[in-house]
């Protein structure tokens, strides 16, 4: 990407091109603060990786760019593709400026950025990203951000080259006055480290509570707070600028690893505060093996840290913002049926969840590329995690409190029982409550008290933040004075959607409808099915055949695709025809499509026959029924 070589010719036909190509509409520079690139830009989808500089030069100056949404942040959601922003800038002062081109997201790849002035030549400003070290950025900063100058009534046109494959592609980006960008990070850095500050005193406070009661709930709580710490200093760049900045890459698995982690952390924190048990709920083996799930889901990226693939990743990708949302889901389902089973305390986790939930259909629909904007500053996430940590971190001492109550329900219902039972029963709970109180007393007393002055120290930072934010700061402050009182008075988590309901014929057909509709392949789908199929089975076929329509889209150039799945007395027959450019089965076996097809049909005990030339495809797979 570095090597920008160019023909006289070419040089010339960039020269005269520049004048009638997209340059109808440049950034103007003049003594403003800041300037949208929404409104001036253009881009460009490089679907097969291989446009150059000279290339994405000649494209914009055929016009074949297309243009940034104005008022809009650059998102596409999950990609396999690389994206070019151009955008043109003429500087209307009689004197040189210095400017600063940012990109917010803090996450990509690779990153560079390029100057072609009117003269056309080309200038290189820069090659960064998540998967070079930190001190190869042109500005040591957590977010990208080039340096720009241009001289007095300098015209020039940039092209940004931006490689984000395998996540998702959530680009904001500005330009700016250098003095203002930086002056712009204060604020930023303040916020952060206000959040942060709720963090640890969160997890610290948890520790604490752990280490005087032994209660597990608090070991676990501390953990997916640390979880999450770690999850929001990785979205903002911080953690690979602050903890390993010659680890590059390493912050994209990270994010995974925590993510999962911390979804296994939170179904244990509600199994735990809400006393959920196999005997008082019908979802308490689904949330076991969940979060066990989810556990092992974690395993996944630290594996991908020595060999990775796009397809891979793109699993992982789905899965991980998939299990966001069902573990915010499934945990308030399961708190709703403790409450109506007259579990009142479970109102406390309800709360904190759905102050959850906002947050992360913010982040997952932001990820996803089906919305582009933050309810809250920073982002919806922090802002949901924020507000859940310190409601359920508040939650967690009203809940010796319930029970302290509990207990007064057992002593009226002392003579329904065993007298002598009863009272030894009492007896070892009131002896236990009174361990728990004078530890709580002796050791959290004095802490909590220096914990509350180390949050207020933070106090002439929040200066520059909103009005909004600092009543969310006071109502903070407030929330762990109450904690501290409250504490004072004790020691005194592939399916298809709906594919059971639908079935395997609806399901595909639904699928086919949306190839035809987005896909550049006219698919034909042909069925018969004289008998019904057993549901894992079902299963099996609709994975093998999504496996073949992905080579077929990936691999095939084909213009028409047939699939047909018929069934006869004693088998199935699936068969998918193309009329691609071939491949030779014998030697291209090494795929993973091929190997999770070839899996699958021994696996059914069933026969693969692949006739393929420069013609076409034909893949037929045979099923045995018994």
């Amino acid at each position: 990407m570095n090597k920008i070589l160019f023909s006289p010719i070419l040089l010339l036909f960039l020269f005269v091109s520049l004048c009638s190509a997209q340059t109808g509409n440049p950034i103007l520079i003049d003594t403003a603060k800041k300037f949208s690139i929404s409104k001036h830009g253009y881009f460009y989808e490089d679907k097969h990786l291989n446009l150059t500089i000279d290339s994405i030069v000649s494209y914009k100056a055929a016009n074949k760019l297309l243009p940034l949404t104005p008022g809009k942040v650059f998102s596409k959601g999950y990609t396999q593709s690389y994206y070019w922003i151009a955008f043109d800038v003429e500087n209307t002062l009689n004197q040189s400026v210095h400017l600063m081109f940012k990109e917010h997201s803090s996450s990509i790849n690779q990153l560079q950025l390029y100057k072609l002035d009117d003269l056309g030549k080309i200038h290189p400003l820069g090659l960064t990203g998540d998967h070079f070290p930190f001190k190869q950025r042109p500005y040591r900063n957590r977010s990208f951000i080039y340096p720009m100058v241009l001289a007095a009534h300098e015209k020039a046109t940039f092209f940004l080259w931006a490689d984000k494959r395998g996540q998702n592609l959530y680009m904001p980006m500005s330009i700016g006055r250098d003095v203002d960008i930086i002056q712009a990070e204060i604020p930023q850095h303040t916020l952060f480290g206000f959040y942060t500050g709720v963090f640890v005193f969160a997890m610290i406070f948890n520790l604490l509570l752990f280490a005087s009661v032994r209660d597990n709930i608090h070991l676990y709580y501390a953990i997916y707070i640390f979880c999450m710490l770690i999850f929001i200093l990785e979205e903002e760049g911080l953690a690979f600028q602050w903890i390993y900045p010659n680890l590059p890459g390493l912050q994209d698995y990270m994010r995974l690893i925590m993510a999962s982690l911390s979804c296994g952390l939170l179904i244990q924190v509600m199994q735990l505060f809400v006393n959920q048990n196999e005997s008082n709920s019908r979802m308490f083996r689904f949330t076991n093996y969940y979060k066990r799930f989810c556990w092992v889901m974690a395993i996944i990226p630290i594996l991908m840290l020595f060999k990775s693939f796009i397809i891979l990743e793109k699993i992982v990708f789905y899965i991980n913002n998939f299990l966001a949302l069902l573990t915010v889901i499934v945990i308030i389902i399961c708190v709703v049926e403790r409450i109506k089973a007259g579990y009142k305390l479970g109102w406390y986790y309800f709360i904190a969840t759905v102050m959850l939930l906002l947050g992360v259909f913010n982040y997952i629909f932001n990820t996803l590329g089906i919305t582009n904007f933050n309810l809250l500053k920073p982002n919806g996430l922090v802002v949901g995690l924020t507000a859940e940590i310190i409601f359920l971190s508040f939650a967690l001492t009203q809940r010796y409190n319930f029970l302290k109550k509990e207990k007064e329900i057992l002593l009226e219902e002392k003579s329904k029982h065993q007298v002598d039972l009863a009272d030894g029963i009492f007896n070892a709970q009131e002896d236990e409550r009174t361990r728990l109180a004078r530890d709580l007393h002796d050791d959290l007393g004095g802490t909590l008290s220096i914990i509350k002055l180390n949050i207020t120290a933070f106090q002439h930072k929040v200066l520059q933040l909103t009005d909004d934010e600092r009543v969310f700061y006071d109502k903070t402050i407030s929330m762990i004075e109450k904690a501290c009182l409250d504490l004072r008075e004790i020691s005194h988590n592939l399916m298809p959607k709906n594919f059971e309901q639908s079935g395997l014929i609806e399901i595909l057909k639904e699928n086919f409808r949306t190839l035809n509709e987005s896909g550049k392949i006219k698919f034909d789908f042909v069925f018969q099915l004289g008998h019904p199929i057993e549901s894992t089975m079902e299963v099996t076929i609709y994975r093998m055949v999504n496996e073949l329509i992905n080579n077929i889209i990936r691999h095939s150039y084909a213009s028409k695709a047939t699939i047909q799945i018929l069934s006869f007395d004693e088998h199935i027959s699936i068969m998918a025809e193309d009329n691609g450019i071939g491949y030779n089965p014998d030697t291209d076996k090494k795929g993973i499509g091929i190997q999770n097809i070839l899996s699958r049909v021994k696996y059914l005990n069933g026969k693969i026959l692949v006739d393929s030339n420069q013609n076409g495809t034909t893949t037929t797979i045979d099923i045995p029924l018994k």
